[in-house]
């Protein structure tokens, strides 16, 4: 298969335009014909928030207003699939733990769903809750309860009729460190023997729905040539691979694009081979909306603003502020905010925070800076409370070793901080990635055995996360435990600095890490 396709058919241009969007990577069905069957679904991942993100990207309502524009135009039913990551974390789902995002899926007719990490981000009974008031199948072949039974609710597999095809969807999940209720068995075991099972009902055509790792599904996509297309979710910034004319193909979070494959199925009985293709559209301005799925987005804005309030202004940025999660994934100017306000709120000298706990995954516009934007940053509020102790230079070192050493560096070990300024060299070991000395903002050499006040949030600092070690922190982690109040949130640290900027809010530069493999 190519990797551009430049000819868009009939029924697909005009599905785009009727949705007021154009294919980012468009594909044609030229050389078919009607006994040739035809499936096709669209694909979504990892999205947070139904809304319209403020750059004016995204948005649940143009997404199902899209797939109701290509069945209308192909005269065909086209399932809308989600891979994982939904109910956690965003602004509502702090106090309503993903029921909007049920309710606006719900709205939107998803077809089916598979289990996220993030879906595990809060208790049990809030899942199986959500479970219970979805309209659509969620799936999941090696997670489950932690007595080895599936979630109420969830399968390994499902079967849809579609254009006299009979589609085997089989489902995976990311095995992580999750909650004591959920258990998880290797998903690579899993899909074969869910692969089988559907061959043993009688699927023609098989599609696994996975929430993983990109190198795990290009491993599954190898191991297991029955399965055509890996529709998958987890990385946010859009991939896709290619092997035999199998695809893997992820869109970007937070529905900023879906993606629509294409199966066509080429000769007869055992000659019979499925042609994949797959068209990337672009969510944004100009497209239709969903009736529907926009009252539910219109609800539960309404909502939020009976719950905290009415939104206020901190202050006017003269200019975009990035904060997109792929951007984060390195130094940024809104880390280093971020890390200034927590700083400044403790009082410490060096504050580090991971860059898993920034969560806004947006651009905050140039003009109005406001709380509910603020509030949209931090989305565990218990994980990324501000603790402050004692660390010796050497220690320290060592901690910003964790976050840059091999599979940190670049993902949500990845430390923003303030305080502090060095240089790493990734070709380097894991541990040894540092070169030179640890200097403070004046340009002093932090010595190792120099006595510093670090300030860092609670999910690296106290709970292990990212694969941080600090016993250091021990001792304020435990009072915490007894009166979390002991410790600010950062939201609030940031809030507050922003206050201080007098109406002017201004990101600081970048030059606190600097790169030498690049």
């Amino acid at each position: 298969m190519r990797r551009r396709i430049l000819v868009v058919s009939a029924a697909l241009g005009a599905a785009a335009l009727a949705g007021g969007c154009r294919p980012t990577r468009p594909a044609t069905e030229a050389g078919t014909s009607s006994a040739q069957p035809v499936v096709r679904l669209l694909l979504v991942n990892d999205v947070y928030v139904t809304d319209t993100l403020r750059d004016g990207k995204g948005g649940l309502p143009r997404v199902a207003a899209l797939r109701d524009s290509i069945e209308r135009a192909t005269q065909s039913r086209v399932p809308f699939v989600l891979a994982g990551d939904v109910l956690s974390p965003s602004v509502l789902s702090k106090w309503y733990g993903g029921a909007q995002m049920v309710d606006g899926f719900n709205a939107a007719r998803l077809d089916l769903a598979a289990l996220g990490n993030h879906e595990f981000d809060n208790s049990r009974a809030n899942l199986v809750a959500r479970l219970g008031e979805s309209r659509f199948r969620w799936l999941s072949g090696n997670c489950g309860e932690a007595n080895g039974t599936p979630f109420p609710g969830v399968r390994g597999w499902d079967t849809l009729r579609l254009s006299g095809v009979k589609v085997g969807v089989l489902g995976t999940t990311v095995v992580r460190d999750y909650p004591a209720y959920v258990k998880c068995r290797d998903a690579d075991l899993a899909t074969t023997a869910l692969v089988d099972t559907l061959q043993q009902q009688g699927a023609e055509l098989i599609i696994a729905l996975t929430h993983r790792f990109a190198a795990e599904d290009e491993r599954t996509l190898a191991m297991e040539p029955r399965i055509q297309a890996i529709l998958g979710g987890h990385e946010h910034e859009g991939r896709r691979a290619e092997r035999d004319g199998r695809v893997m193909v992820k869109a970007v979070s937070n529905a900023r694009t879906a993606i629509l494959v294409t199966f066509t199925r080429t000769g007869q009985g055992r000659a019979a081979r499925w042609r994949v293709r797959d068209e990337v559209f672009a969510i944004g301005r100009g497209m239709r909306e969903d009736p529907a799925t926009a009252a539910s987005v219109q609800r539960w804005r309404d909502t939020l603003t009976r719950r905290i309030g009415p939104d206020r202004v901190l202050g006017i940025a003269d200019e975009p502020i990035d904060a997109i999660d792929s951007i984060s994934l390195r130094e940024s100017r809104f880390g280093n905010l971020v890390t200034d306000a927590m700083r400044a709120g403790t009082q410490a000298d060096v504050a580090l925070i991971n860059k898993g706990a920034l969560r806004f995954d947006d651009i905050m516009a140039a003009g109005p800076i406001t709380k509910h934007m603020i509030e949209g940053v931090f989305l565990f509020a218990d994980e990324t409370r501000a603790v402050t102790f004692a660390l010796s230079g050497a220690r320290l070192r060592e901690v910003l070793e964790t976050g840059i050493r091999q599979g940190g560096l670049g993902s949500g070990p990845y430390p923003q901080l303030s305080g502090v300024r060095f240089a790493f060299d990734a070709r380097r070991p894991s541990g040894v990635r540092i070169v030179g000395a640890l200097r403070r903002d004046d340009g002093r050499v932090i010595a190792p055995n120099d006595t510093l006040r670090v300030t860092f949030v609670t999910y690296p600092a106290c709970r292990g996360g990212d694969g941080y070690r600090i016993p250091e922190a021990a001792a304020v982690c435990q009072e915490l435990e007894q009166t979390p109040a002991r410790a600010p949130r950062t939201v609030d640290l940031v809030v507050q600095h922003l206050e201080r900027m007098n109406g002017r809010i201004v990101a600081p530069p970048l030059g606190r890490v600097e790169r030498l493999d690049r």
